[in-house]
């Protein structure tokens, strides 16, 4: 005789709802996400039909995310941002805010190149400054109600607004070290076509190019958050909680994902890497910094340092991810924390990159120097206009830190100079 098929024991629908309703209470979570729970629960054994929390239990209804916040690669993540991300920020607003004075000084007049390290500033910047809400979330140990579900439904915009300037930052680095190469090999055509105008359509072309590619992330990626249901040992009962994550929108959008990743990887990494440092070697082969002889003007080499400078911090910053990328490709399923890991580096080492650019000139450029010296004693003096006009006028020459007996020149003597040329012009124009 044949035996009945067993019918499973599941409460009815109207009880579902009551259950869900008061494992859910007000997350939005909806009956079917619920269902599918409590499913889990019911064939895992691991929740009662009975002690559910109150709806006015004190415990966490909506917890971080537990594959980013409580995972080993993800607290290797949430380290970074607690304590070397904020002084990166810090010093990327001083040192890119400086950079695009000193960039706006009569000195750099008629310069292509330095529109797009002022523009280059820019974007470096907002790419730093884009890691804010990352940093507020890394130091919240307790995921708090109001800021979790807006930390994670801005989420995808900020990436991609990180995304565009990180890219822009790295195309317009690669303009200004093609630019050098021209600068250096061909200096007529460079006069030709490095112009302020080409430098602008270069600009537009390359923000537009850039935001096109990373509004793919938008597309393809999207908030969504997933039920669960935990016990609070304190009340000991069963509640409902929600987390959040960025995830693939439906499986239709995974070709889509993987050809932005591929030209993600291409066009923002490995090709401005291979083709930056192609060009470095030529203009290294080509002329040596110490050599340009009196080739080019004081300004161009100054620019040339600056960009070449750029260029070479770029390399070692960011070359590193050509690597990694190239050997997650390869052995990536086989080692996946230590591959997680190189990720995080590398990420902060792109902070690094954006960061660094006015401490480099610092160093390397004496011309730079001199600039940033004059600048700063010129804010130092903002109610004294003539000094501070003064100042930013010897900003613009050339240091002359070195008489020809090797003696200093002294700042009083610097400022005698200057006022005394400023007064000689006032009793010109008098006349």
């Amino acid at each position: 005789m044949d035996e009945k098929p067993q019918q499973l024991t599941l409460p009815d629908a109207v009880k579902i709802m009551r259950q869900c309703d008061r494992f859910f209470h007000g997350l939005g979570v909806t009956t079917k996400e619920c269902l599918n729970v409590l499913l889990y629960n019911y064939n895992n054994e691991s929740t009662p039909t009975r002690d559910i929390c109150p709806v006015d239990q004190p415990v966490p209804r909506i917890d971080h995310n537990p594959q980013i916040f409580y995972s080993d690669c993800g607290a290797f993540e949430i380290g970074i941002l607690k304590y070397a991300v904020p002084p990166l920020m810090i010093l990327c607003l001083i040192g890119n805010f400086l950079n695009l004075m000193i960039y706006k000084l009569s000195y750099f007049d008629g310069s292509s190149s330095v529109h797009f390290l002022r523009a280059k500033a820019l974007a470096n910047t907002i790419f730093v400054l884009s890691r804010l809400f990352e940093v507020i979330h890394a130091w919240t140990p307790v995921a708090d109600p109001f800021w979790e579900p807006i930390f994670w439904h801005t989420r995808a915009y900020i990436i991609t607004i990180s995304n565009i300037s990180g890219t822009i930052a790295t195309w317009l680095t690669l303009m200004v070290t093609f630019e050098t190469v021209l600068c250096v090999m061909v200096p007529f055509v460079f006069r030709q076509y490095c112009t302020k105008k080409m430098t602008y359509t270069v600009l537009v072309i390359a923000t537009l190019a850039a935001t096109a590619l990373q509004m793919v992330f938008l597309v393809v990626r999207s908030t969504q958050h997933f039920a669960q249901i935990s016990y609070d040992e304190t009340g000991n009962c069963f509640y409902g909680k929600i987390y959040y994550s960025l995830e693939l929108r439906s499986a239709a959008h995974l070709l889509l994902q993987k050809t932005y990743v591929i030209a993600q990887i291409a066009l923002v990494i490995v090709i401005p890497t291979i083709a930056m440092l192609v060009c470095t070697m030529i203009i290294v082969k080509q002329f040596s910094l110490k050599d340009l002889g009196e080739a080019f003007s004081q300004r161009r080499k100054c620019v040339i340092r600056l960009t070449v400078t750029t260029t070479m911090s770029h390399l070692l910053l960011e070359g590193p991810a050509t690597l990694t990328h190239a050997a997650v490709a390869i052995d990536g399923s086989e080692h996946p924390y230590l591959w997680c890991l190189f990720i995080h580096s590398n990420n902060l080492l792109s902070l690094i990159n954006a960061t660094i650019p006015f401490f480099v000139f610092y160093v390397c450029s004496e011309q730079f120097r001199h600039m940033t010296r004059m600048y700063v004693m010129a804010l130092f003096h903002w109610k004294d206009k003539s000094r501070k006009h003064a100042y930013l006028l010897q900003a613009g020459m050339r240091p002359r830190n070195t008489r020809s007996n090797g003696t200093e020149i002294t700042v009083a003597e610097v400022q005698t100079h200057l006022f005394s040329k400023v007064s000689h012009v006032n009793s010109i124009n008098s006349v």
